[in-house]
């Protein structure tokens, strides 16, 4: 039996809309959409032809998504008048990155599922899950150096998701094993971090609820602000930011490089804090624009960006330790080595070269 939602999903992850897909195959809009509806059932000689477009094999067709995924298990970070069409693009990419880490755990013990639901009912109780969180993972209330790792070592895989529109920061599936795509494309090293962040706002606030609202997004942004910036000690900080009545923008640019964030962010949490006024903080959004820095800050090029480390680690190991190539992944996710490329074509020579450090894997099933 053919799944035409199949169809659509690999349709989408190329970003093919169904007239251009038609055109490539020399097939109307109206049968593929016949046929992705479960309408019609396309020959084999339609199936070779989708093949050869969309880089998957036949039996991507006719086997079911082990682990398919509701509309309340997947959230965006995204400006809230994105395009459904370019969300639905998105989506489909993660949907393909989900089922390579499927993949993966059917040879590989991945680190457990460790995100603690918490209350998205006020800010107080937003500000009380993230410290819990951070109380939870031991990562005390200083800077944190690596949010990437963090999310990983508590479960969740981070993997570089090209090909997404711009304005689309990230996108997360909230399964048993949470997945976390991040666009690349012209990200600082802050915003990604707080991308990350606000996607594990997402697993820990709205377990069992669709977001995508101003609401929701506005609980996940207000985790991600107090899980990367504490109040308890981040108040002081801005303090320290103040040269009597006036921002001082040296110190807002040493706030920035200590505890990776942005001016931008850090101006807002001192407003969110009580610590800047809110004249301080239109004053600094002022500033910031004034001198260019309203989308790319001066101090970006000197952030390292963080870089996942989880499935780059898992891929070498298959390949070293237990003879799984490259070749036999993507048959293992019914589709060609050219989509699988495409899917990790954001990580690094640096990443997919590094040697195994955010854990210990084991071959699943094994005692040791």
């Amino acid at each position: 039996m053919f799944i035409g939602s199949n169809l659509r999903t690999a349709r989408l992850f190329h970003g093919l809309s169904l007239q251009e897909l038609g055109e490539r195959i020399g097939r109307s809009k109206q049968f593929l959409s016949r046929i992705e509806a479960g309408v019609d059932a396309p020959t084999t000689a339609l199936v070779d032809a989708v093949c050869a477009e969309l880089n998957v094999l036949p039996a991507f067709f006719v086997e079911p998504d082990p682990m398919p995924i509701a509309d309340e298990q997947c959230h965006f970070r995204k400006q809230l008048t994105t395009k459904v069409a370019l969300r639905q693009v998105a989506r489909a990419r993660g949907e393909l990155l989900k089922r390579m880490v499927n993949a993966l755990e059917e040879h590989l013990d991945l680190p457990q599922y460790d995100f603690n639901e918490g209350d998205a009912s006020s800010a107080e109780a937003i500000e009380k899950a993230a410290e819990l969180a951070r109380e939870h993972w031991e990562l005390g209330l200083g800077p944190i150096q690596n949010m990437t790792r963090v999310a990983e070592n508590a479960g969740a895989v981070v993997v570089p998701l090209g090909g997404m529109a711009p304005e689309i920061d990230a996108i997360s599936f909230a399964t048993r094993r949470p997945v976390i795509g991040v666009n690349p494309e012209g990200r600082s090293a802050c915003r990604t971090r707080f991308g990350i962040a606000h996607e594990v706002g997402h697993f820990c606030l709205h377990i069992g609820v669709q977001t995508g609202d101003k609401m929701t997004e506005s609980q996940a942004n207000r985790f991600a602000s107090a899980f990367l910036m504490p109040r308890r000690y981040f108040a002081s900080e801005c303090r320290a930011a103040l040269r009597g009545s006036r921002l001082n923008w040296t110190a807002l640019s040493e706030i920035k490089k200590s505890w990776g964030v942005s001016k931008a962010a850090a101006l807002y949490r001192g407003r969110q804090l009580g610590v800047f006024s809110d004249e301080q903080y239109r004053s600094g959004v002022i500033g910031l624009t004034r001198h260019g820095e309203a989308r790319v800050e001066a101090e970006d090029a000197q952030m390292r960006p963080e870089l996942p480390e989880l499935v780059a680690d898992s891929v070498e190991l298959l390949r070293v330790s237990f003879g799984i190539s490259h070749a036999d992944l993507a048959i293992q996710m019914r589709v060609q080595p050219a989509l699988l490329d495409e899917l990790l074509s954001s990580l690094t020579p640096e990443t997919r070269l590094s040697a195994p450090n955010v854990l210990c894997f084991r071959k699943a099933g094994s005692e040791n």
